[in-house]
């Protein structure tokens, strides 16, 4: 039902649209009831003719050609065009017109389809923010092109175990190969975490992953970064594994604690990386832990700014925030980046909250 709402609306929209281009019509041709069209020999005609084909290429011939018929008559009629000539000439083009105006706007719905479709693999849209024993707040917001795609992913589980495995993602580069490979590690990345497989052979199984398809395909992506982190079921700690990316941060009532161990390589630089799981205690009272991809820091400082925001800008806020670290928090986090950046951001932003329920 409301896919053929959507098509009735656009109908209704394209029957307003070919009346008003009839109307448009009108008003050139019906002054020259009382004016002579030599006066203005070779504009009137052709100018409504190309309103009919106009019309055709935008509504498509079903209406469109409707509009050049009333253009041609008018012509003829009115301005003194050949009644022979016009509508052998601009009935042929009004309805080629509306063929290939048909089948480019097919074309630019197929795109759309296939970035939604794409965007869809990429991120974990969650219904309910219930995550196992931790309440997940997350957000994804798209590049300044709307036909613009990165490689930008995350996604939240429940292992076995009872803990909740949480992982943020960014494959260097954007478009569809980009995209498409972000897909595919997320797919991979959540077969393991539900099999409860470690987060350092996850990571390890990720990169041979991206390897293999470097080899197979000639790749043009030349590493992604990651950043896992497994929080027990009894919330008091939590493991932390980066591939280079942006560390965690966890927020409490005391301030933000940022990890300080060092990262390990991003993934897809070499079969013969390792990477090693961080210990995160978590303290007993509230607590949140932040995770995010680098488009979130790299907007400019103010609109006419440098770049990058930077992470010092991030904390504060951070810290500022009441905890746990909600929906209102969030947003209010991503409105500040986005007002000091002076709009869109150039890159794909993913921002995590998790805390405990």
């Amino acid at each position: 039902m409301p896919e053929l709402a959507r098509r009735l609306d656009t109908q209704r929209g394209k029957l307003v649209a070919a009346l008003v281009a009839v109307l448009c019509e009108l008003a050139i041709a019906l002054p020259f009831l009382v004016i002579s069209p030599n006066t203005l020999r070779g504009v009137p005609g052709p100018l409504l003719v190309v309103i009919g084909v106009a019309a055709s290429y935008l509504l498509g011939p079903w209406f469109g050609l409707p509009v050049t018929a009333v253009a041609v008559v008018l012509a003829v009629t009115i301005v003194g065009e050949s009644a022979w000539a016009e509508p052998l000439v601009w009935l042929p083009i009004s309805a080629g017109a509306g063929i290939v105006g048909e089948r480019v706007r097919h074309g630019d719905e197929l795109r759309r389809e296939l970035i939604e479709e794409l965007r869809r693999g990429l991120v974990g849209i969650y219904r309910d923010p219930a995550v196992g024993g931790l309440n997940v707040v997350s957000r994804y917001i798209p590049a300044v092109s709307a036909q613009r795609i990165a490689g930008d992913f995350y996604g939240a589980v429940v292992q076995p175990t009872g803990d909740v495995a949480i992982m943020v993602g960014d494959v260097a580069g954007h478009g569809p190969a980009a995209a498409a490979l972000a897909t595919r590690l997320r797919a991979m990345w959540r077969g393991l975490a539900i099999a409860g497989v470690s987060d350092s052979e996850t990571v390890s199984a990720l990169n041979e992953t991206l390897l293999a398809e470097q080899q197979r395909i000639a790749s043009q992506i030349p590493f992604a970064t990651l950043c896992l982190a497994t929080v027990a079921a009894d919330l008091r700690s939590a493991q932390i594994v980066i591939a280079g990316h942006p560390p965690p941060i966890l927020v409490t009532e005391r301030g933000t604690q940022v990890d300080a161990h060092p990262p390990g390589p991003a993934i897809g630089i070499s079969a013969a990386s390792t990477w090693e799981p961080h210990p995160l205690a978590l303290p007993d009272d509230a607590w949140s832990l932040v995770v995010y991809t680098d488009g979130l820091i790299e907007g400019r400082t103010s609109p006419d700014g440098p770049r990058p925001y930077g992470r010092d800008r991030l904390l504060p806020m951070l810290a500022a925030s009441a905890v746990p670290i909600g929906e209102s928090d969030v947003d209010a986090v991503l409105r500040s980046v986005l007002d000091a950046n002076g709009g869109a951001l150039p890159d794909d932003v993913v921002l995590i909250s998790a805390s405990p329920r």
